[in-house]
């Protein structure tokens, strides 16, 4: 009995020592002027490489890397019901679904209000993480959105591989439980069990040297390069970098879009969509519009000293993400 009191006392003590040592909540003031407007805050560049026929046209050595998977099979047919076409395969990215990563709780960046009184609830906060590694945890809140620039422009409408959507606010981690708490996600996704622990950890360092080249390793899909682990599916993450912070949770979010069925991408012959219940991180590509414009989209997990430099506004906590997806289209002509 001595020795269980003395094991548990031990215990105790190694489980204090790292605990987080947790800073006051803070949450950064819910701004009125981040309302979306598609004209100036989307990076039109990043709809480049576009692809026609096997063709590809503009886009820098990184985004030709992302891209790789478009160059090939330039001709398609398609059938749907008793109609039938055929023609040249095109891809682009399209500009389509936008996330909010945010410490004030409700603050819709989107839509440029405040919409959800809490009552100093389901704040944001940092950690200091005492383990000796020097690192920090952020917690926030995500919003998703559906943003169908193309069709809020009236551009590209007549192309048929655009679903028939509008602008609509999709998910808010505010009513989610399980985003509050990873212990509460992991009930209704238990395979995080499986990868969020740091043997699984250790194969993401790979996903990270490929995200640093400009690629991503779809099937390391529990790795998010250099933004960490998509598991547990919750509004914790461990970082050094806020910027890159924002974006793991904003990358994380789309990963949950997938799990829980919400998400479609169009598919690779170009005909359809199809379900996406494990995400194709080579399919995504990330913008940030808030707190400061983004130069150019970057790839899932790419490393914030690439990229993340005067990103971040001083005392501004909110952030706003254009999410690009890898649109992929047989344009062509029907026939009778």
């Amino acid at each position: 009995m001595r020795h269980r009191s003395l094991a548990l006392v031990a215990g105790g003590a190694l489980l204090a020592s790292l605990v987080a040592v947790t800073s006051p909540a803070h949450a950064s003031k819910c701004e009125a002027g981040t309302v979306f407007n598609p004209i100036t805050k989307v990076r039109w560049s990043c709809i480049f490489p576009i692809t026609i026929g096997g063709v590809r046209i503009g886009g820098d050595r990184l985004d030709k890397s992302l891209d790789a998977q478009s160059a090939s099979k330039p001709l398609c047919a398609c059938r749907k019901g008793a109609g039938f076409w055929f023609g040249l395969k095109v891809s682009f990215w399209s500009p389509s679904r936008m996330v909010d990563v945010v410490t004030e709780p409700g603050c819709m960046m989107g839509l440029g209000a405040d919409l959800m009184a809490t009552r100093g609830r389901l704040q944001g906060s940092q950690s200091s993480i005492a383990d000796g590694t020097n690192t920090q945890k952020l917690f926030a809140q995500m919003h998703y959105y559906i943003a169908p620039v193309w069709k809020m422009l009236d551009m590209f409408t007549d192309l048929p591989c655009f679903a028939d959507e509008g602008f609509d606010v999709a998910l808010i981690t505010e009513v989610m439980p399980t985003w509050q708490s990873g212990t509460l996600g992991a009930i209704i996704q238990p395979e995080s069990i499986l990868f969020g622990n740091p043997a699984a950890g250790l194969a993401c360092m790979a996903d990270s040297a490929a995200a640093a080249a400009g690629a991503t390793l779809d099937p390391l899909f529990w790795c998010m390069g250099s933004w960490g682990n998509t598991y547990p599916i919750a509004g914790d993450i461990h970082f050094s970098d806020s910027v890159e912070a924002w974006a793991g949770l904003a990358a994380r979010g789309i990963f949950m879009m997938g799990r829980l069925g919400l998400s479609t991408i169009s598919s690779s012959d170009g005909c359809s969509f199809k379900a996406q219940p494990i995400w194709n991180k080579s399919r995504y590509k990330l913008q940030i519009m808030e707190p400061v414009k983004g130069g150019k989209c970057v790839n899932i997990g790419r490393p914030g000293s690439l990229w993340t430099s005067a990103k971040h506004a001083p005392g501004k906590d909110n952030a706003q993400f254009m999410v690009f997806e890898k649109t992929i289209c047989c344009a062509g002509v029907s026939t009778p």
